[in-house]
C-alpha cells in the first residue's frame, strides 16, 4: 500500500468513504448528561518487526488485547474504535532506528517509496516499536499515525489512547493526573470540552475533510 504524503496527512487509499461514519447507536457520556450518537473510527494496529535488527517484543494477540482496552477508554467520548486490522509488518532496520530518534516521517516516507508495505491501513494507524526515542509514544505532526514503545512506563492502552487524543486535536494538560492527556501517567478521563473536540475531529477525518 502506497502513501501520498501531504502537508496535512498521509492520504490512504483504503480510508473508505464517509457513508458509514456515524451509526444510530447512542451511548451515555460520563462527563455529560447528553447521549451522543456513536462515531465509529476504524483503526489498524501493527507490530513492527525488523528485517535484520530490533523488533517489537509484542505479539499480534497482545496488540489485539491492547486495542480492546483502547476501545473501552474512548467509549466515554462516544467514539467506538473499530480495531479492524491487527498484524505484523517487516520494516528496514534503518527506518526502525529513525523511529527510535522520533523521526516518524522517515517511516512514512519509506512506506510511500515502497520500501515496505502497510497492508490494509485504516483511518488511524498504530505501530508498536522497540523504541520511541525514550518516549512512551509519539504522533508525528499532522498525521493520523502513532507509535508506541516497548519500553512504555505506563499501560500500553493508555499510551495508545493518549496518542489518538493528539490525532483527534487534543493537547497536553498538566492540571489533573487522572486526565488522559496528562503526559506520563495512567490517567484515562476526558473532559466535556475534550470530548467535543475529539468527536468533531473524528467526524471530519471520516468525512475526508481533515
Amino acid at each position: 500500500m502506497r502513501f501520498l504524503l501531504s502537508p496535512l496527512f498521509v492520504v490512504l487509499a483504503a480510508c473508505g468513504s464517509a457513508a458509514a461514519a456515524v451509526t444510530t447507536t447512542t451511548t451515555s457520556i460520563a462527563t455529560s448528561d447528553a447521549t451522543l450518537e456513536t462515531i465509529q473510527l476504524p483503526v489498524s494496529l501493527y507490530v513492527v518487526v525488523g528485517d535484520t535488527g530490533p523488533s517489537s517484543v509484542r505479539t499480534p494477540d497482545e496488540v489485539a488485547m491492547i486495542g480492546a482496552r483502547m476501545t473501552d477508554i474512548w467509549n466515554q467520548a462516544g467514539i467506538a474504535l473499530e480495531i479492524t486490522v491487527v498484524g505484523e509488518i517487516e520494516v528496514p532496520s534503518d527506518i526502525i532506528a529513525a523511529v527510535a530518534s522520533r523521526d516518524g516521517r522517515a517511516f512514512l516516507i519509506a512506506a510511500n517509496q515502497g520500501r515496505f508495505e502497510i497492508p490494509d491501513p485504516r483511518a488511524l494507524i498504530g505501530f508498536y516499536v522497540p523504541d520511541a526515542g525514550g518516549a512512551n509514544g509519539f504522533t508525528p505532526l499532522a498525521v493520523r499515525t502513532f507509535f508506541v514503545s516497548d519500553a512504555s512506563s505506563v499501560h500500553d492502552e493508555r499510551v495508545s489512547s493518549h496518542e489518538i487524543g493528539h490525532i483527534l486535536g487534543l493537547h497536553h494538560t498538566f492540571d489533573d493526573q487522572d486526565r488522559l492527556m496528562f503526559p506520563g501517567t495512567n490517567g484515562m478521563t476526558l473532559t466535556a470540552d475534550e470530548i467535543t473536540v475529539a468527536r468533531y475531529v473524528a467526524q471530519r477525518l471520516l468525512d475526508g475533510v481533515r
